[in-house]
């Protein structure tokens, strides 16, 4: 866009040349202002406000996180390492130390096939050592503990099953009656109850 010409005139009013004094001054002194931090600064929105706290915790948990896993890898046992290796994903596989093994078990372990390092995630470390001291893939898988028998529910008889019982219950008395009652003669009694009283 062009800008307005202007007349001779406007070269004699001193508010123009107020204005280009302003204008040249901001030219100049615009980059030391920037430079000093003295002009507005850029908008930060979007930005997450961070403090220096937060870095510091973000830095001792990854500190304490870090001694944990070097910890653990450190009192790993071979057939430990073999077996966290095997249990691994891909990820996990790519970035586990194998320090603790020799160069031949090292060799042996990464060339075992997903299948045999399912057996061997699934094993005891007692099958991964094994397995690693003959060098083939000795699943031992542990046994699994019994399930504890369900608890018996126990509900409230129904009025139904009351009377189905109370029937049992009399039947039982009245077979018993009849055996005592009308056993042949001379055939003593099995289950007997009662004594006959005599009268002499």
């Amino acid at each position: 866009m062009i800008g307005k010409k202007k007349s001779m005139w406007s070269l004699l009013n001193p508010l123009e040349w107020l204005n280009a004094a302003i204008g040249l001054l901001a030219v100049v002194f615009a980059p030391l202002l920037r430079w000093l931090g003295m002009l507005t600064p850029p908008s930060t929105v979007g930005f997450e406000n961070i403090q220096k706290a937060d870095v510091d915790d973000a830095k001792q948990l990854a500190e304490e996180q870090e001694a944990a896993v070097d910890a653990l890898t450190q009192t790993m046992s071979p057939a430990e390492v073999v077996r966290a290796y095997a249990r691994a994903d891909v990820v996990g596989r790519a970035e586990m130390d194998l320090r603790e093994l020799d160069d031949a078990q090292q060799d042996w372990l990464l060339r075992l096939s997903e299948d045999d390092l399912a057996k061997l995630g699934m094993s005891t470390t007692g099958a991964c050592a094994r397995s690693l001291e003959a060098r083939e893939v000795r699943p031992c898988y542990p046994k699994t503990t019994a399930e504890a028998d369900a608890p018996e529910i126990l509900s409230t008889p129904s009025a139904e099953d009351n009377d189905e019982w109370k029937r049992q219950q009399i039947a039982a008395l009245y077979r018993q009656v009849q055996r005592e009652l009308w056993l042949a003669p001379g055939v003593p009694n099995l289950q007997p109850k009662h004594t006959a009283a005599s009268l002499h």
